[in-house]
């Protein structure tokens, strides 16, 4: 399986293009690359695993539909969670259901020493997403759930670097003013 490893070792970008000239292997690479961290920023998002796997296919079929407008910059990961944010919006204003989820990560994450206790956490994290302003979770997840840079967010929303670090900084003081009564923890990423 020569080609799956020459494809495993090339940055994401040089396989978008290689994908946009009709290579479908480099596509399954990219799927494999990302399907599981656009699973589960779909998932916190929208607190539904239905609706979640429904967002995640969107995703995908929106890079399908883009992959000749993709431009290589050494931002494919910005560009599908870019994708991602808005297909769940989407999928919120359509549902009015804006409830964003605490969920743990994808089945890469280890199994819990106590499922009732992580649970528990579970529920409290999403009730305290849930109790920010959407523009705060959504920063809030992209910065502690999937370690992108401020700068990087800041591209991805269309604002600047200074207003993405006020949100992150105001969705925590949030969840602090919160966590008085509960344990969960956001900060810790």
């Amino acid at each position: 399986m020569v080609a799956h490893d020459a494809a495993s070792q090339q940055p994401d970008d040089a396989l978008m293009v290689r994908y946009a000239n009709g290579e479908l292997s480099a596509f399954q690479e990219l799927y494999r690359r990302y399907e599981k961290r656009v699973y589960g920023f779909c998932l916190r998002y929208l607190s539904d695993r239905d609706s979640a796997a429904d967002a995640f296919q969107d995703v995908f079929v929106r890079v399908i539909d883009a992959r000749r407008k993709f431009e290589p910059q050494g931002r494919f990961a910005q560009w599908i969670f870019t994708i991602a944010r808005r297909v769940c919006i989407d999928r919120l204003r359509g549902s009015r259901e804006g409830v964003a989820d605490g969920a743990e990560s994808p089945p890469e994450s280890p199994a819990p020493v106590d499922p009732i206790d992580s649970l528990a956490r579970r529920d409290q994290a999403q009730r305290l997403l849930a109790g920010i302003p959407a523009e705060q979770r959504d920063v809030l997840l992209l910065s502690r759930y999937y370690g992108f840079k401020y700068a990087e967010i800041a591209e991805m929303i269309g604002s600047s670097e200074a207003a993405v670090k006020q949100k992150v900084y105001r969705a925590l003081q949030s969840i602090r003013g919160a966590q008085q009564t509960g344990t969960a923890s956001l900060d810790d990423g």
